[in-house]
């Protein structure tokens, strides 16, 4: 029974851990490549870049040879909001979903952030099939880090 109720403890602890969030600062500067890529016949998310307030995502497409590069506004939430906030862009904020507009197309996006881990370069999205999509499924995305910048450095060992 002692053992029961320290193995409980220890879960809500890491749950609540998990539910603050990370910081904006800790993306700030950070280039990953999608681990992931190879499996996909179609498409190939090669890489994501965070900047201030876009993300710069590569895209490549083998059926037809070609590349695209996307660029996406974005913000940290806690929750899935109703629009995109573009107040919000640029500004040091906090949550487990990343939500992005790509300004083309006039749309809003979101992820959840299901890991990140600095340290041993890891990061793992967790895309939602949208209620009233017909098809498609969840997906996790995992990247590795390929690089980051100091500011991402000094902003890591601030960790809340």
């Amino acid at each position: 029974m002692k053992h029961l109720c320290i193995f409980f403890l220890a879960l809500v602890a890491c749950l609540k851990l998990s539910a603050q969030g990370i910081l904006s600062s800790q993306l700030v500067g950070t280039k990953w490549e999608n681990v992931d890529s190879k499996k996909s016949e179609t498409q190939r998310e090669n890489s994501i870049s965070f900047g201030s307030t876009t993300i710069d995502s590569e895209s490549y497409y083998p059926k037809i040879d070609m590349s695209i590069k996307k660029h996406f506004y974005y913000y940290l939430s806690d929750y899935i909001p109703e629009s995109f906030d573009s107040t919000l862009v640029g500004k040091e904020t906090k949550g487990i979903y990343l939500i992005t507009f790509e300004k083309k197309l006039k749309g809003m996006g979101y992820a959840e952030i299901y890991s990140l881990d600095l340290e041993k370069g890891e990061f793992y999205l967790l895309h939602r099939t949208r209620p009233g999509v017909i098809g498609g499924r969840d997906i996790t995305t995992h990247y590795k880090l390929i690089s980051k910048s100091e500011e991402t450095l000094e902003a890591d060992t601030t960790k809340p």
